[in-house]
């Protein structure tokens, strides 16, 4: 072998090397084959092997250095050499953050390389570009030069880079706010081949899509493996970026000294790489979470962050310090929803009377709304919402302030329908499948470290879910009151530590102070501990003070009437019938006005089927929902019959359900709530994908009436997520149910059904004859 093809086969081995992310030996062999090609007479491949150095240099994020090859490379006699290097020197550009220098230099050498015929480096330069019209919010202009360059890495058989570009198509997605499309790019481009371990910089987009759903708690593991793998490989340009998003994800997820101390990490990275339009980008991530409110250092930061396009930095910095809203409310018409949202917020903090507040605080929610309706996974609409939870707040408390009871009951109500009404999933069989994985693990005891890896995958696909919905917020008071007929509506809130409620009883709304929401709270969670603990005395006490807090200035206004409640904060977990003002009455719980509207509209026909289900390990379940059947008829599934399958396929469009059988609540993950059966559990994951809700479930199960209230105000568990698919009525407890006792309460309750009583006040009967249990009826009642 010759000295130049022996230089040859060494450049191609370390090319391979780079290509697979191994770039932190590959500096010193290069910087080899160049002193040896010099000394060998063999200057035409000098400029080749620069350039590579020069690619290895930007990557390690020494841009200084990567110019420095550069500056050597482009005084090549060959053109190929000089449009490549003129490619490099515009990547560059992009890595420094200069993207319109960017687009301009890349469509310079885009047009070079087309001449030449060079379609692996046109592929590259159409991804800088790609890249560079992302950052600049250009996103049509991005995903078509992301589009061309993966079909010419397609032809050149270059699988690997194909998927790269499918991944970016996912990126482009995420800065138009389309958090699906991007999740499921992501999804589709590791499927076509894109190894993850050797692309790690792919997961810092993965992540920061999960803290822009609000799932900052998901992204950090994310991160982090993508910064361990970024350092291990020496990329320092990806892990400076790594080490921003590990800042971001603290910052969302509540730990705001961390989240100060990582940016300033990030911060010193980008500069001592010379990555300037970089840099404040991590620095306002710092200010913010550090509370700097110095007037002149937020201006520079700021402007320098809008100057390159980090224009979400920019705004939450400028709010946090109260300065410069004008600048941030010029964002209110145009960018992903949170920037949208975030620029309504300081057009309502600049408005000069309440009615301007509430008019800015209503758009910023709406446009929030706009962008959920066509999420269907529950999770990201609610976390997404979440973000805007000081725009509620505040709007909230304008209406307050106006103290005219309609305008803060349909505030608060508007809080409450941030994620916006329900969207029907597609079918989809892969999460079917690993639903059915994650139940098998369960039921065969598997290790904590696999249930976990299984939940991960049911969330990652379920999140990938989209659809179209409607605007089901925009109710009116003229439409409620005939709906409610002689029962009294109480809808509970808290702004700035204190609760209040409105009342709507027979055409009339009033509004009611009550006093402060911890103390009320305080007697919630005693209520609970006591029932929970058979303590009757210290219940009985515990729910006087409930009593006292939450309906003693409405009783005058209530008395005698059925009730339908919109909780707030603990009192989504009150056992309302041992509350001694709901004490036989019939009480119908609902997470809002517009999903009880939408819940006594329900007009879906059903199959007229009436089902009993028993879970295992029940003592008397299989004797409850035996005389339950031979009682009311229908279809019994008990034993080995019971399975998740069966029961799903019985309840797709009944009548009437009732499951006996053993309840999980999960706090942590509260759409794998659940309730065992024969074989394993039966997820809220799973009847969020029924066809046809049944009409009314009742949950004869622990804990199964249990829900999390997310920031920004939604709800979420096992009995919302079946009123959320379309069921009408749940009926199920919100502490642990003692088997044996169930029985009573039931058939007295299935017994006032079928005499003709409403679930609530059926429910309410039975409660007084065999004691309360903590059932809650969910629902239209």
């Amino acid at each position: 072998m010759s000295p130049e093809e022996t230089l040859l086969s060494r450049h191609r081995s370390v090319l391979a090397d780079v290509e697979a992310g191994r770039v932190a030996g590959a500096r010193r062999v290069l910087s080899g084959l160049i002193g040896r090609a010099e000394r060998g007479g063999l200057a035409p491949l000098v400029p080749r092997f620069r350039l590579t150095l020069a690619w290895v240099e930007l990557d390690r994020g020494r841009l200084a250095a990567c110019r420095v090859q550069l500056a050597a490379a482009l005084d090549s006699p060959c053109e190929e050499d000089r449009v490549r290097g003129g490619c490099l020197a515009a990547l560059s550009r992009c890595a420094a953050g200069e993207h319109a220098a960017a687009v301009a230099e890349l469509s310079t050498a885009i047009a070079g390389l087309r001449r030449l015929g060079e379609r692996r480096w046109l592929a590259n330069a159409l991804v800088g570009r790609g890249t560079a019209h992302g950052y600049l919010h250009r996103v049509v202009d991005a995903d078509i030069d992301f589009a061309t360059a993966g079909a010419l890495y397609a032809g050149l058989g270059e699988r690997v880079r194909a998927a790269a570009c499918v991944h970016n198509r996912g990126f482009v997605a995420a800065q138009a706010g389309d958090l699906p499309s991007a999740l499921r790019y992501f999804n589709d481009a590791e499927t076509a081949g894109l190894p993850v371990d050797r692309h790690p910089e792919v997961l810092i987009d993965r992540a920061q899509v999960l803290v822009a759903a609000g799932l900052a708690a998901s992204a950090r593991p994310v991160v982090a493996k993508a910064v361990s793998l970024l350092g291990a490989a020496g990329r320092g340009t990806k892990l400076a970026e790594a080490t921003l998003a590990v800042a971001q994800c603290a910052w969302r997820a509540g730990q705001p000294d961390v989240a100060a101390e990582v940016a300033a990490r990030a911060a010193v990275l980008f500069r001592r790489q010379g990555r300037e339009s970089w840099w404040p980008a991590a620095k306002a991530v710092e200010l913010t979470a550090a509370g700097v409110v110095s007037p002149g250092l937020v201006r520079r930061v700021a402007a320098g962050a809008d100057r390159h396009g980090w224009w979400l930095a920019a705004a939450e910095l400028r709010l946090a310090a109260g300065v410069d809203l004008a600048d941030v409310a010029v964002r209110r018409h145009r960018g992903p929803a949170l920037l949208r949202a975030l620029g309504w917020l300081a057009r309502a903090r600049l408005a000069t009377n309440r009615l301007g507040v509430l008019a800015a605080c209503r758009a910023g929610l709406r446009a929030v709304r706009r962008n959920t309706a066509t999420i269907a996974a529950w999770e990201l609409r609610a976390g997404v919402a979440g973000h805007v939870a000081t725009l509620a707040d505040l709007g909230l408390r304008a209406a307050l302030a106006g103290g005219r009871a309609r305008t803060v009951l349909r505030w608060a109500d508007e809080c409450r329908a941030v994620a916006g009404p329900p969207v029907s999933p597609p079918a989809d069989p892969v999460l079917a499948e690993r639903l059915v994985a994650l139940r098998a693990a369960i039921a065969s005891g598997g290790s904590p470290n696999l249930v976990r890896r299984l939940e991960q995958r049911v969330r990652a696909r379920e999140w990938l879910g989209s659809g179209v919905a409607d605007d089901e917020s925009r109710w009116t008071f003229g439409e409620l009151v005939p709906r409610l007929g002689a029962a009294a509506l109480v809808c509970f809130g808290s702004v700035g530590g204190d609760r209040f409620a409105v009342s709507v009883v027979d055409g009339r709304c009033r509004l009611h102070r009550l006093g402060r929401a911890s103390v009320i709270d305080a007697a919630v969670r005693a209520v609970r501990f006591a029932a929970a603990v058979g303590r009757p005395g210290a219940l009985a006490r515990s729910a006087v003070e409930v009593d006292d807090a939450l309906f003693g200035p409405l009783r005058g206004v209530i008395e005698g009437r059925p009730l339908v409640v919109v909780p707030a904060g603990a009192g989504h977990a009150v056992p309302w019938g041992v509350v001694p003002s709901c004490v036989g009455r019939p009480v119908s719980v609902v997470p809002s006005v517009a999903t009880w509207l939408r819940a006594r509209s329900v007009t879906r026909p059903t199959s007229g089927e009436r089902v009993w289900v028993a879970g295992p390990r029940l003592r008397y379940g299989c004797r409850e929902v035996r005389a339950l059947h031979e009682a009311h008829g229908g279809q019994l599934l008990t034993g080995r019959r019971a399975t998740v399958s069966a029961t799903l396929a019985a309840l797709d469009g009944a009548e009437l359900v009732h499951v006996a059988a053993h309840g999980r609540f999960r706090a942590d993950q509260p759409l794998f709530s659940a309730v065992e059966l024969a074989d394993g559990p039966l997820f809220a994951y799973d009847v969020q994908r029924l066809r046809r809700a049944p009409r009314l479930v009742v949950l004869s199960a622990c804990d199964a009436g249990r829900s999390v209230v997310r920031p920004g105000g939604d709800v979420l568990g096992l009995a919302t997520a079946l009123l959320r698919s379309g069921t009408s009525t749940v009926i199920a407890s919100v502490l642990p149910v003692p088997d044996r006792q169930a029985v009573g309460l039931v058939t007295a309750l299935h017994a006032g059904l079928v005499a003709g009583s409403g679930p609530a006040e059926a429910l309410a009967r039975a409660q007084v004859r065999h004691g309360q249990l903590g059932f809650v009826c969910f629902g239209a009642g």
